[in-house]
């Protein structure tokens, strides 16, 4: 609704490109046969992955409806029909492990789309910038060993959210250390936190990484109005966080920037925070808060990543 009433859902501004389906092979670029298979079964007997994760009828083929609009969303901007993208995708993915799903989650969205870039496009180098409320525990898991894809999570704090994963000291293992990044944020934090954890930590290290495509996880549930979270940011914050990843991606790939949805679950804050991702991908300048105290994090961070960064 947003984006229609704003003008920003087709001609002039943006363009619709109706996804096609993932096949069985895009999915297994990131997920195990047996996990594939799994979410077969359990569509066909209609029982549930776990508590938050219920199946139905058509789950299967909506999940790979899902991971279909995030690869066509990636192909749109590697081929250039589009400067930059949003997959308006549900159900969301970063939860879905290789071989498991969980929290609303059935195929890792985001690591499909990004295993069939690298396949296709030759891409050395992604980085993933997850900011939804939730720690991006599967999408983590999928790339933790793998240092072509560089993993930044921004999210509340472990000790106060599920998955309870996602502390400072998870960094990635083997030829993957120190390319997975997790900033927790404590309950109450705001736009002028967030900016400063961007400004000064996160957002250089990107630069650093010189990545070939940007993809970010849009999780709309860190809104100030979600029911289900503690955080405290404002619409605004969507658009102005927007900028400033285009401008990082500007410096080192052209621009090229796949935005793809995550969670999020007050209809209102979705709305107006997508409205102004839009509406950043398409030019629109937000005012950036000015960083006050730096959260404690930002020490953390400089401190862990020290060791492969420089900060």
């Amino acid at each position: 609704r947003g984006l229609r009433e704003n003008g920003l859902w087709g001609p002039p501004k943006t363009e619709i490109i109706e996804p096609q389906a993932a096949t069985p092979d895009d999915i297994l670029l990131a997920h195990s046969r047996e996990y594939l298979e799994s979410v077969r079964e359990h569509s066909v007997t209609q029982t549930p992955i776990d508590g938050d994760t219920p199946v139905r009828r058509n789950t299967f083929e909506i999940a790979l409806l899902a991971a279909g609009g995030a690869i066509t969303a990636g192909r749109a901007v590697m081929e250039g029909r589009a400067r930059n993208s949003f997959a308006l995708v549900r159900p969301p993915g970063h939860h879905a492990f290789r071989s498991r799903g969980g929290g609303f989650c059935y195929f890792n969205n985001m690591a499909v789309m990004v295993k069939r870039m690298q396949r296709d496009y030759g891409i050395r180098r992604v980085a993933i910038l997850d900011y939804d409320a939730h720690h991006g525990n599967g999408t983590q898991d999928i790339f933790y060993g793998d240092s072509s894809v560089l993993y930044i999570s921004l999210h509340q704090h472990p000790l106060t959210l599920y998955p309870g994963s996602g502390f400072v000291s998870e960094t990635g293992s083997g030829e993957g250390e120190g390319y997975t990044i997790n900033a927790p944020m404590k309950p109450g934090s705001g736009d002028a936190d967030y900016a400063s954890v961007l400004t000064r930590v996160l957002l250089p290290v990107v630069e650093q990484f010189k990545p070939e495509l940007v993809a970010v996880s849009a999780g709309f549930d860190s809104h100030r109005e979600d029911p289900l979270t503690a955080l405290d940011l404002s619409s605004e914050a969507y658009g102005w966080m927007t900028n400033l990843i285009v401008d990082t991606a500007e410096k080192t790939c052209g621009g090229k920037v796949v935005v793809v949805l995550e969670g999020g679950y007050d209809l209102d804050a979705i709305s107006e925070s997508a409205r102004n991702v839009v509406l950043a991908l398409t030019g629109r300048r937000f005012r950036v808060p000015e960083p006050e105290n730096s959260p404690a994090v930002v020490e953390e961070l400089k401190q862990v990543l020290g060791r492969w960064w420089r900060l």
